[in-house]
Protein backbone atom coordinates (compact mmCIF):
# COMPACT_ATOMS: atom_id res chain seq x y z
CA UNK A 1 0.00 0.00 0.00
CA UNK A 2 2.87 2.38 0.87
CA UNK A 3 4.63 1.62 -2.44
CA UNK A 4 1.38 2.21 -4.32
CA UNK A 5 0.94 5.55 -2.54
CA UNK A 6 4.48 6.61 -3.49
CA UNK A 7 3.93 5.59 -7.12
CA UNK A 8 0.66 7.58 -7.26
CA UNK A 9 2.36 10.64 -5.78
CA UNK A 10 5.29 10.34 -8.20
CA UNK A 11 2.86 9.94 -11.10
CA UNK A 12 0.85 13.04 -10.13
CA UNK A 13 3.78 15.30 -9.27
CA UNK A 14 6.50 14.22 -11.73
CA UNK A 15 5.28 12.11 -14.63
CA UNK A 16 1.96 13.77 -15.50
CA UNK A 17 3.27 17.39 -15.28
CA UNK A 18 6.29 16.37 -17.35
CA UNK A 19 4.10 14.81 -20.05
CA UNK A 20 1.58 17.67 -20.05
CA UNK A 21 4.22 20.43 -20.14
CA UNK A 22 6.19 18.58 -22.80
CA UNK A 23 3.11 18.22 -25.00
CA UNK A 24 2.11 21.87 -24.48
CA UNK A 25 5.60 23.13 -25.24
CA UNK A 26 5.98 20.78 -28.21
CA UNK A 27 2.71 22.04 -29.72
CA UNK A 28 3.81 25.63 -29.05
CA UNK A 29 7.22 24.90 -30.54
CA UNK A 30 5.67 23.27 -33.61
CA UNK A 31 3.39 26.25 -34.16
CA UNK A 32 6.24 28.72 -33.67
CA UNK A 33 8.48 26.78 -36.04
CA UNK A 34 5.68 26.41 -38.58
CA UNK A 35 5.02 30.15 -38.42
CA UNK A 36 8.72 30.91 -38.68
CA UNK A 37 9.13 28.56 -41.66
CA UNK A 38 6.05 30.02 -43.31
CA UNK A 39 7.33 33.56 -42.87
CA UNK A 40 10.78 32.56 -44.12
CA UNK A 41 9.35 30.83 -47.17
CA UNK A 42 7.06 33.78 -47.91
CA UNK A 43 9.98 36.19 -47.64
CA UNK A 44 12.13 33.99 -49.90
CA UNK A 45 9.44 33.53 -52.56
CA UNK A 46 8.82 37.29 -52.57
CA UNK A 47 12.54 38.02 -53.04
CA UNK A 48 12.78 35.37 -55.80
CA UNK A 49 9.66 36.68 -57.52
CA UNK A 50 10.91 40.25 -57.49
CA UNK A 51 14.29 39.19 -58.86
CA UNK A 52 12.92 36.95 -61.66
CA UNK A 53 10.32 39.53 -62.71
CA UNK A 54 12.96 42.25 -62.68
CA UNK A 55 15.36 40.01 -64.58
CA UNK A 56 12.80 39.21 -67.31
CA UNK A 57 11.57 42.83 -67.44
CA UNK A 58 15.11 44.11 -67.84
CA UNK A 59 15.93 41.50 -70.52
CA UNK A 60 12.77 42.38 -72.45
CA UNK A 61 13.67 46.08 -72.33
CA UNK A 62 17.20 45.33 -73.54
CA UNK A 63 15.92 43.23 -76.47
CA UNK A 64 13.34 45.87 -77.43
CA UNK A 65 16.06 48.51 -77.43
CA UNK A 66 18.39 46.27 -79.48
CA UNK A 67 15.60 45.48 -81.92
CA UNK A 68 15.24 49.20 -82.67
CA UNK A 69 18.95 49.57 -83.37
CA UNK A 70 19.06 46.28 -85.28
CA UNK A 71 16.43 47.38 -87.81
CA UNK A 72 19.08 49.38 -89.67
CA UNK A 73 21.17 46.21 -90.10
CA UNK A 74 18.37 44.19 -91.65
CA UNK A 75 19.67 41.73 -94.27
CA UNK A 76 23.32 42.58 -93.47
CA UNK A 77 24.26 39.16 -92.16
CA UNK A 78 27.90 39.86 -91.37
CA UNK A 79 27.26 42.96 -89.31
CA UNK A 80 24.30 41.30 -87.65
CA UNK A 81 26.38 38.28 -86.65
CA UNK A 82 29.11 40.47 -85.19
CA UNK A 83 26.54 42.42 -83.21
CA UNK A 84 24.99 39.21 -81.83
CA UNK A 85 28.35 37.82 -80.70
CA UNK A 86 29.27 41.10 -79.04
CA UNK A 87 26.02 41.19 -77.08
CA UNK A 88 26.47 37.55 -75.95
CA UNK A 89 30.05 38.10 -74.82
CA UNK A 90 29.30 41.26 -72.83
CA UNK A 91 26.34 39.87 -70.80
CA UNK A 92 26.59 36.46 -69.07
CA UNK A 93 22.83 35.99 -69.02
CA UNK A 94 22.76 35.22 -72.74
CA UNK A 95 23.42 31.74 -74.11
CA UNK A 96 22.96 33.09 -77.63
CA UNK A 97 21.48 35.97 -79.70
CA UNK A 98 19.77 35.34 -83.06
CA UNK A 99 18.22 37.26 -85.95
CA UNK A 100 14.99 35.66 -87.20
CA UNK A 101 12.91 36.35 -90.27
CA UNK A 102 9.19 37.09 -90.28
CA UNK A 103 8.38 33.35 -90.02
CA UNK A 104 10.62 32.74 -86.97
CA UNK A 105 13.49 31.06 -88.88
CA UNK A 106 17.04 31.88 -87.73
CA UNK A 107 18.97 33.87 -90.35
CA UNK A 108 22.14 34.61 -88.38
CA UNK A 109 23.37 34.78 -84.80
CA UNK A 110 26.05 33.92 -82.26
CA UNK A 111 25.76 30.16 -82.96
CA UNK A 112 25.68 29.05 -86.62
CA UNK A 113 24.27 25.65 -85.61
CA UNK A 114 20.87 27.30 -85.16
CA UNK A 115 20.81 28.86 -88.65
CA UNK A 116 17.70 27.97 -90.69
CA UNK A 117 15.89 26.51 -87.59
CA UNK A 118 12.42 27.49 -86.47
CA UNK A 119 13.15 28.95 -83.05
CA UNK A 120 9.71 30.37 -82.24
CA UNK A 121 6.33 28.65 -81.99
CA UNK A 122 3.51 30.03 -84.16
CA UNK A 123 1.32 31.17 -81.24
CA UNK A 124 4.28 33.08 -79.70
CA UNK A 125 4.92 34.77 -83.10
CA UNK A 126 1.30 35.90 -83.33
CA UNK A 127 1.44 37.34 -79.76
CA UNK A 128 4.61 39.34 -80.51
CA UNK A 129 3.18 40.64 -83.84
CA UNK A 130 -0.05 41.65 -82.13
CA UNK A 131 1.53 43.41 -79.11
CA UNK A 132 4.74 44.56 -80.88
CA UNK A 133 6.45 43.90 -77.53
CA UNK A 134 9.07 41.44 -76.34
CA UNK A 135 7.64 38.00 -75.48
CA UNK A 136 8.87 35.06 -73.37
CA UNK A 137 8.66 31.79 -75.28
CA UNK A 138 6.30 29.26 -73.73
CA UNK A 139 8.69 26.37 -73.03
CA UNK A 140 12.22 25.67 -71.91
CA UNK A 141 14.72 24.83 -74.64
CA UNK A 142 17.17 21.91 -74.45
CA UNK A 143 19.47 22.40 -77.42
CA UNK A 144 22.65 23.04 -75.44
CA UNK A 145 24.07 20.04 -73.52
CA UNK A 146 25.98 22.25 -71.04
CA UNK A 147 23.15 24.37 -69.68
CA UNK A 148 19.43 24.91 -70.07
CA UNK A 149 17.84 28.14 -71.18
CA UNK A 150 14.58 29.75 -72.14
CA UNK A 151 13.87 32.23 -74.94
CA UNK A 152 12.84 35.87 -75.02
CA UNK A 153 12.33 37.58 -78.38
CA UNK A 154 11.34 41.05 -79.55
CA UNK A 155 9.87 42.08 -82.96
CA UNK A 156 11.98 44.22 -85.33
CA UNK A 157 9.78 46.94 -86.81
CA UNK A 158 10.31 48.94 -89.98
CA UNK A 159 9.42 52.59 -90.48
CA UNK A 160 5.77 51.67 -91.00
CA UNK A 161 5.60 49.75 -87.69
CA UNK A 162 5.41 46.48 -89.59
CA UNK A 163 7.20 43.41 -88.23
CA UNK A 164 10.08 42.54 -90.55
CA UNK A 165 11.79 40.03 -88.24
CA UNK A 166 12.65 39.12 -84.68
CA UNK A 167 15.58 39.42 -82.30
CA UNK A 168 15.73 36.32 -80.06
CA UNK A 169 17.87 35.66 -76.98
CA UNK A 170 18.47 32.35 -75.23
CA UNK A 171 18.59 33.15 -71.49
CA UNK A 172 20.79 30.91 -69.38
CA UNK A 173 18.85 29.33 -66.50
CA UNK A 174 22.05 28.53 -64.59
CA UNK A 175 22.85 32.27 -64.53
CA UNK A 176 19.47 33.00 -62.95
CA UNK A 177 19.80 30.01 -60.59
CA UNK A 178 23.19 31.20 -59.32
CA UNK A 179 21.72 34.58 -58.43
CA UNK A 180 18.85 32.90 -56.56
CA UNK A 181 21.35 30.78 -54.60
CA UNK A 182 23.13 33.93 -53.48
CA UNK A 183 19.87 35.55 -52.41
CA UNK A 184 18.84 32.58 -50.21
CA UNK A 185 21.34 29.69 -49.94
CA UNK A 186 20.04 26.17 -49.45
CA UNK A 187 16.45 26.99 -50.38
CA UNK A 188 14.34 24.47 -52.31
CA UNK A 189 12.28 26.01 -55.12
CA UNK A 190 10.56 25.17 -58.42
CA UNK A 191 9.80 27.42 -61.37
CA UNK A 192 7.26 26.02 -63.88
CA UNK A 193 4.93 27.11 -66.64
CA UNK A 194 1.14 27.04 -66.50
CA UNK A 195 1.17 23.62 -68.22
CA UNK A 196 3.44 22.24 -65.42
CA UNK A 197 6.61 22.28 -67.55
CA UNK A 198 9.47 22.76 -65.10
CA UNK A 199 11.69 25.67 -66.07
CA UNK A 200 13.98 25.57 -63.07
CA UNK A 201 14.31 23.66 -59.82
CA UNK A 202 16.77 23.34 -56.98
CA UNK A 203 17.00 20.59 -54.30
CA UNK A 204 13.54 19.42 -55.35
CA UNK A 205 14.39 15.80 -56.20
CA UNK A 206 13.15 14.26 -52.90
CA UNK A 207 10.02 16.29 -52.21
CA UNK A 208 6.72 14.49 -51.62
CA UNK A 209 3.08 15.38 -51.98
CA UNK A 210 2.98 16.01 -48.21
CA UNK A 211 5.65 18.70 -48.48
CA UNK A 212 4.38 22.23 -47.89
CA UNK A 213 5.05 24.94 -50.44
CA UNK A 214 4.44 28.66 -50.82
CA UNK A 215 3.32 29.48 -54.37
CA UNK A 216 3.30 32.84 -56.13
CA UNK A 217 2.66 33.75 -59.81
CA UNK A 218 5.13 35.87 -61.75
CA UNK A 219 3.89 39.13 -63.22
CA UNK A 220 6.09 39.29 -66.33
CA UNK A 221 5.30 35.79 -67.56
CA UNK A 222 2.62 33.15 -66.94
CA UNK A 223 4.83 31.06 -64.67
CA UNK A 224 4.49 29.90 -61.07
CA UNK A 225 7.25 30.02 -58.49
CA UNK A 226 7.09 27.61 -55.53
CA UNK A 227 9.33 27.68 -52.44
CA UNK A 228 9.32 24.71 -50.08
CA UNK A 229 8.99 24.98 -46.29
CA UNK A 230 11.69 23.03 -44.38
CA UNK A 231 10.49 19.63 -43.19
CA UNK A 232 12.74 19.02 -40.18
CA UNK A 233 12.99 20.81 -36.86
CA UNK A 234 16.31 22.56 -36.34
CA UNK A 235 18.88 21.22 -33.88
CA UNK A 236 18.68 24.41 -31.79
CA UNK A 237 14.92 24.06 -31.32
CA UNK A 238 15.29 20.40 -30.39
CA UNK A 239 17.99 21.32 -27.85
CA UNK A 240 15.67 23.91 -26.30
CA UNK A 241 12.90 21.31 -26.08
CA UNK A 242 15.18 18.73 -24.45
CA UNK A 243 16.45 21.33 -21.96
CA UNK A 244 12.85 22.19 -21.04
CA UNK A 245 12.06 18.50 -20.52
CA UNK A 246 15.17 18.09 -18.35
CA UNK A 247 14.48 21.14 -16.16
CA UNK A 248 10.80 20.24 -15.87
CA UNK A 249 11.77 16.76 -14.71
CA UNK A 250 14.38 18.18 -12.34
CA UNK A 251 12.03 20.69 -10.65
CA UNK A 252 9.11 18.24 -10.61
CA UNK A 253 11.35 15.63 -8.98
CA UNK A 254 12.57 18.21 -6.46
CA UNK A 255 8.95 19.13 -5.61
CA UNK A 256 8.14 15.42 -5.30
CA UNK A 257 11.05 14.97 -2.87
CA UNK A 258 9.86 17.93 -0.78
CA UNK A 259 6.26 16.66 -0.77
CA UNK A 260 7.39 13.17 0.22
CA UNK A 261 9.48 14.64 3.03
CA UNK A 262 6.50 16.67 4.24
CA UNK A 263 4.25 13.60 4.07
CA UNK A 264 6.80 11.56 6.03
CA UNK A 265 7.09 14.29 8.67
CA UNK A 266 3.31 14.66 8.88
CA UNK A 267 2.87 10.91 9.25
CA UNK A 268 5.61 10.80 11.89
CA UNK A 269 3.96 13.68 13.76
CA UNK A 270 0.53 12.04 13.54
CA UNK A 271 2.01 8.76 14.71
CA UNK A 272 3.70 10.52 17.61
CA UNK A 273 0.43 12.24 18.57
CA UNK A 274 -1.39 8.94 18.29
CA UNK A 275 1.18 7.22 20.50
CA UNK A 276 0.98 10.03 23.05
CA UNK A 277 -2.81 9.95 22.99
CA UNK A 278 -2.80 6.21 23.51
CA UNK A 279 -0.25 6.59 26.28
CA UNK A 280 -2.30 9.29 27.99
CA UNK A 281 -5.48 7.25 27.64
CA UNK A 282 -3.75 4.24 29.16
CA UNK A 283 -2.15 6.26 31.95
CA UNK A 284 -5.42 8.14 32.50
CA UNK A 285 -7.43 4.95 32.78
CA UNK A 286 -4.87 3.45 35.15
CA UNK A 287 -4.65 6.72 37.14
CA UNK A 288 -8.43 7.10 37.41
CA UNK A 289 -8.94 3.54 38.61
CA UNK A 290 -6.07 3.92 41.10
CA UNK A 291 -7.39 7.32 42.24
CA UNK A 292 -10.79 5.83 43.02
CA UNK A 293 -9.15 3.09 45.07
CA UNK A 294 -7.12 5.71 46.99
CA UNK A 295 -9.92 8.24 47.43
CA UNK A 296 -12.27 5.90 49.29
CA UNK A 297 -9.87 4.94 52.16
CA UNK A 298 -8.51 8.50 52.14
CA UNK A 299 -11.99 9.82 52.97
CA UNK A 300 -12.16 7.41 55.90
CA UNK A 301 -8.73 8.45 57.16
CA UNK A 302 -9.68 12.12 56.92
CA UNK A 303 -12.87 11.54 58.92
CA UNK A 304 -11.00 9.63 61.67
CA UNK A 305 -8.31 12.36 61.88
CA UNK A 306 -11.04 14.99 62.32
CA UNK A 307 -12.45 12.92 65.25
CA UNK A 308 -8.98 12.77 66.82
CA UNK A 309 -8.63 16.52 66.42
CA UNK A 310 -11.78 17.00 68.49
CA UNK A 311 -10.80 14.31 71.05
CA UNK A 312 -7.22 15.51 71.69
CA UNK A 313 -7.14 19.31 72.01
CA UNK A 314 -3.54 19.40 73.29
CA UNK A 315 -1.35 21.82 71.32
CA UNK A 316 1.27 19.26 70.41
CA UNK A 317 -1.37 16.83 69.18
CA UNK A 318 -3.15 19.55 67.22
CA UNK A 319 0.12 20.37 65.45
CA UNK A 320 0.56 16.73 64.40
CA UNK A 321 -3.05 16.50 63.27
CA UNK A 322 -2.72 19.69 61.19
CA UNK A 323 0.31 18.26 59.41
CA UNK A 324 -1.62 15.02 58.76
CA UNK A 325 -4.64 16.98 57.39
CA UNK A 326 -2.41 19.08 55.21
CA UNK A 327 -0.81 15.99 53.69
CA UNK A 328 -4.23 14.38 53.25
CA UNK A 329 -5.36 17.50 51.32
CA UNK A 330 -2.25 17.31 49.16
CA UNK A 331 -2.92 13.63 48.42
CA UNK A 332 -6.55 14.49 47.68
CA UNK A 333 -5.45 17.23 45.25
CA UNK A 334 -3.18 14.80 43.38
CA UNK A 335 -5.93 12.19 43.27
CA UNK A 336 -8.35 14.79 41.86
CA UNK A 337 -5.87 15.59 39.07
CA UNK A 338 -5.63 11.87 38.32
CA UNK A 339 -9.43 11.68 38.07
CA UNK A 340 -9.56 14.60 35.60
CA UNK A 341 -6.72 13.01 33.62
CA UNK A 342 -8.60 9.77 33.26
CA UNK A 343 -12.25 10.68 32.73
CA UNK A 344 -13.73 12.38 29.63
CA UNK A 345 -14.17 16.13 29.99
CA UNK A 346 -17.77 16.16 28.68
CA UNK A 347 -19.84 18.07 31.20
CA UNK A 348 -22.69 20.51 31.59
CA UNK A 349 -21.49 24.08 31.07
CA UNK A 350 -23.20 27.15 32.47
CA UNK A 351 -23.02 30.84 31.63
CA UNK A 352 -20.84 32.75 34.07
CA UNK A 353 -19.42 36.25 34.28
CA UNK A 354 -15.65 35.94 34.60
CA UNK A 355 -15.62 39.04 36.83
CA UNK A 356 -17.76 37.17 39.40
CA UNK A 357 -15.44 34.17 39.36
CA UNK A 358 -12.43 36.46 39.82
CA UNK A 359 -14.24 38.25 42.69
CA UNK A 360 -14.57 34.90 44.49
CA UNK A 361 -10.95 33.97 43.77
CA UNK A 362 -9.42 37.34 44.64
CA UNK A 363 -9.19 36.78 48.43
CA UNK A 364 -7.55 33.38 47.92
CA UNK A 365 -5.04 34.73 45.40
CA UNK A 366 -4.28 37.76 47.63
CA UNK A 367 -3.72 35.40 50.56
CA UNK A 368 -1.33 33.25 48.50
CA UNK A 369 0.47 36.41 47.34
CA UNK A 370 1.03 37.55 50.95
CA UNK A 371 2.39 34.10 51.75
CA UNK A 372 4.99 34.48 48.96
CA UNK A 373 5.44 38.20 49.70
CA UNK A 374 4.32 39.04 46.15
CA UNK A 375 2.24 42.01 45.00
CA UNK A 376 -0.80 41.42 42.76
CA UNK A 377 -1.94 44.04 40.24
CA UNK A 378 -5.53 43.69 38.99
CA UNK A 379 -6.94 45.16 35.79
CA UNK A 380 -10.56 44.11 35.21
CA UNK A 381 -12.93 45.81 32.78
CA UNK A 382 -16.31 47.04 34.08
CA UNK A 383 -18.59 45.46 31.44
CA UNK A 384 -19.85 41.88 31.95
CA UNK A 385 -17.70 39.16 30.35
CA UNK A 386 -19.93 36.15 29.85
CA UNK A 387 -18.61 32.70 28.91
CA UNK A 388 -19.70 29.06 28.99
CA UNK A 389 -17.74 27.17 31.63
CA UNK A 390 -17.79 25.15 34.83
CA UNK A 391 -17.08 27.67 37.58
CA UNK A 392 -15.12 25.44 39.94
CA UNK A 393 -12.89 24.11 37.15
CA UNK A 394 -12.17 27.60 35.78
CA UNK A 395 -11.29 28.65 39.36
CA UNK A 396 -8.94 25.67 39.54
CA UNK A 397 -7.20 26.74 36.32
CA UNK A 398 -6.76 30.41 37.34
CA UNK A 399 -5.58 29.50 40.83
CA UNK A 400 -3.11 26.92 39.48
CA UNK A 401 -1.56 29.39 37.02
CA UNK A 402 -1.40 32.18 39.61
CA UNK A 403 0.30 29.82 42.07
CA UNK A 404 2.84 28.83 39.37
CA UNK A 405 3.54 32.54 38.89
CA UNK A 406 4.12 33.07 42.61
CA UNK A 407 6.53 30.13 42.73
CA UNK A 408 8.45 31.43 39.70
CA UNK A 409 9.11 34.90 41.21
CA UNK A 410 11.39 36.22 43.89
CA UNK A 411 10.20 38.13 46.94
CA UNK A 412 8.92 41.63 46.17
CA UNK A 413 8.03 40.95 42.52
CA UNK A 414 4.63 41.65 40.97
CA UNK A 415 1.97 39.40 39.40
CA UNK A 416 -0.40 41.10 36.92
CA UNK A 417 -3.90 39.76 36.20
CA UNK A 418 -5.86 41.38 33.37
CA UNK A 419 -9.45 40.50 32.41
CA UNK A 420 -10.88 41.92 29.15
CA UNK A 421 -12.41 40.89 25.84
CA UNK A 422 -10.98 41.14 22.35
CA UNK A 423 -13.13 40.64 19.24
CA UNK A 424 -15.09 37.43 19.89
CA UNK A 425 -12.99 36.21 22.81
CA UNK A 426 -12.85 36.74 26.53
CA UNK A 427 -9.23 37.06 27.69
CA UNK A 428 -7.67 36.19 31.06
CA UNK A 429 -3.99 37.22 31.04
CA UNK A 430 -1.75 36.30 33.99
CA UNK A 431 1.80 37.70 33.79
CA UNK A 432 4.63 37.08 36.22
CA UNK A 433 8.01 38.81 36.40
CA UNK A 434 10.07 35.71 37.06
CA UNK A 435 12.97 34.10 35.22
CA UNK A 436 10.87 33.15 32.19
CA UNK A 437 10.98 30.03 30.03
CA UNK A 438 12.96 29.00 26.98
CA UNK A 439 11.26 27.99 23.72
CA UNK A 440 12.09 24.37 24.44
CA UNK A 441 10.46 24.58 27.89
CA UNK A 442 7.35 26.31 26.48
CA UNK A 443 6.96 23.44 24.03
CA UNK A 444 6.78 20.96 26.92
CA UNK A 445 4.72 22.80 29.57
CA UNK A 446 1.51 21.01 28.59
CA UNK A 447 3.08 17.56 28.35
CA UNK A 448 1.75 15.19 31.03
CA UNK A 449 4.20 14.46 33.86
CA UNK A 450 6.57 17.23 32.74
CA UNK A 451 7.59 19.56 35.58
CA UNK A 452 10.48 21.85 36.39
CA UNK A 453 9.65 21.83 40.12
CA UNK A 454 11.33 19.65 42.70
CA UNK A 455 7.91 18.66 43.94
CA UNK A 456 4.92 18.12 41.68
CA UNK A 457 3.24 15.56 39.47
CA UNK A 458 3.61 17.44 36.18
CA UNK A 459 -0.15 17.15 35.63
CA UNK A 460 -1.25 20.66 36.66
CA UNK A 461 -0.90 22.49 33.34
CA UNK A 462 -1.96 19.43 31.36
CA UNK A 463 -5.20 19.33 33.38
CA UNK A 464 -5.61 23.12 32.93
CA UNK A 465 -5.28 22.76 29.18
CA UNK A 466 -7.76 19.92 29.11
CA UNK A 467 -10.29 21.91 31.15
CA UNK A 468 -9.99 25.04 28.95
CA UNK A 469 -10.31 22.99 25.76
CA UNK A 470 -13.49 21.44 27.18
CA UNK A 471 -14.83 25.04 27.28
CA UNK A 472 -13.88 25.40 23.53
CA UNK A 473 -11.11 27.79 24.51
CA UNK A 474 -7.34 27.96 24.27
CA UNK A 475 -4.47 28.48 26.70
CA UNK A 476 -1.14 29.85 25.49
CA UNK A 477 2.27 30.58 27.00
CA UNK A 478 4.55 33.40 25.86
CA UNK A 479 7.86 33.91 27.59
CA UNK A 480 11.46 34.98 27.23
CA UNK A 481 14.26 34.09 29.63
CA UNK A 482 14.71 36.74 32.38
CA UNK A 483 11.60 38.64 31.17
CA UNK A 484 8.82 36.68 32.85
CA UNK A 485 5.96 34.61 31.48
CA UNK A 486 2.46 35.49 30.31
CA UNK A 487 -0.34 32.91 30.23
CA UNK A 488 -3.33 33.85 28.06
CA UNK A 489 -6.63 32.01 28.50
CA UNK A 490 -9.12 32.67 25.65
CA UNK A 491 -12.76 31.63 25.90
CA UNK A 492 -15.58 32.22 23.38
CA UNK A 493 -17.43 35.38 24.37
CA UNK A 494 -21.24 35.34 24.77
CA UNK A 495 -22.63 38.66 23.53
CA UNK A 496 -26.39 38.27 23.24
CA UNK A 497 -27.71 36.84 26.49
CA UNK A 498 -31.02 37.71 28.09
Amino acid sequence: MKTRHKFTTYLLIVILPLIILSIIYWVHLERSIQKERQEQAEWTVTVYQEYIDQFIRETKANLELLSLSSSVLYMDNKKTELLMKWIKDTDSRYAGIYWLNRNGVSISGSNKNFNHYYLIEQNDLELAVKTQKAVVAGTKELYNPDYNYFSIFAPILNHDKKVQGFLLAHIRLDHMENILKILSPGQTFILETKDKTRILDRNAEGFTEHSKWVDVPLTEVDWKLSVKLPDKISTNNMNVFLMLVFFTFFFAHMIYTIVEELIIRRNAKNQKLLNERQKIEFVGTLAASTAHEIKNPLTGIKGLVQLLVEKHPEEQDQFYYSVIMKEIERINSIVSEFLILGKPMAQTLSIHDIRSIIAELRPIIESEARHFNIEVEWKIMKEPILVHCTKDQLKQVILNIAKNGFEAMEVGKKLRIRIHHENEWAKIMISDTGQGLSEKEIGKVFDPFYTSKKEGTGLGLFVCKRIIESFNGTIEFSSKPLNGTTVTISLPLIKDHH
